[in-house]
């Protein structure tokens, strides 16, 4: 009789009692936070947020882009995560560089291994997706380094990252225009 009453007596400490005091629980708003990258100097707006993938490969659909298969589709997210940009932000770059790469392009599958021409060219550097998406993020972090107050931020990585002076605006419309039918509103 002893261990039974024992043995109740601890059953019942581990049971919660609405009469015995519980440690309070505080919520706390939960807000995303990426993780800082070492050398990222990008401004807010261009910085990592998650976007509609289905919207995404609709509006590259619409542009007849090989980049909404994959793996291009997915590399290019898991690159501007890794790297906290924007990932419409570095589409725009490929909608820059190479029309979003057509399928109907003869050379579509050689240029969807490097849509944002690093190293000159996809004819000169014909790599992976993985590869040229991970090397086009470091060099927009690269050349996004110590832009002066007010200086925009695309045109400063265009003294850089293109010879083509108008590639800072083509980026930004195409930026832009991404951004109003892909991106998350919630």
């Amino acid at each position: 009789m002893l261990v039974s009453a024992s043995l109740l007596y601890g059953w019942s400490l581990l049971r919660p009692s609405p009469n015995k005091l519980q440690p309070p629980v505080t919520l706390q708003s939960f807000e995303k936070v990426m993780p800082a990258v070492a050398g990222n100097e990008l401004p807010d707006e261009l910085r990592y947020t998650d976007v509609d993938k289905e919207s995404l490969v609709d509006y590259l659909n619409s542009k007849d882009s090989l980049l909404a298969e994959q793996p291009y589709l997915d590399a290019i997210i898991d690159a501007a995560k890794t790297f906290d940009i924007h990932p419409l932000f570095l589409f725009a770059i490929t909608g820059q560089e190479q029309a979003f790469v057509p399928r109907s392009n003869k050379q579509a599958m050689k240029i969807a291994n490097n849509p944002f021409n690093v190293f000159y060219s996809w004819k000169e550097y014909n790599t992976t997706i993985h590869d040229s998406a991970r090397i086009a993020s470091q060099t927009v972090l690269k050349w996004s380094k110590n832009r002066p107050e007010g200086k925009d931020p695309i045109a400063w990585i265009n003294r850089k990252y293109a010879e083509d002076q108008s590639w800072a605006s083509g980026v930004s419309k195409i930026f832009a225009s991404m951004k109003s039918k892909v991106e998350r509103t919630s």
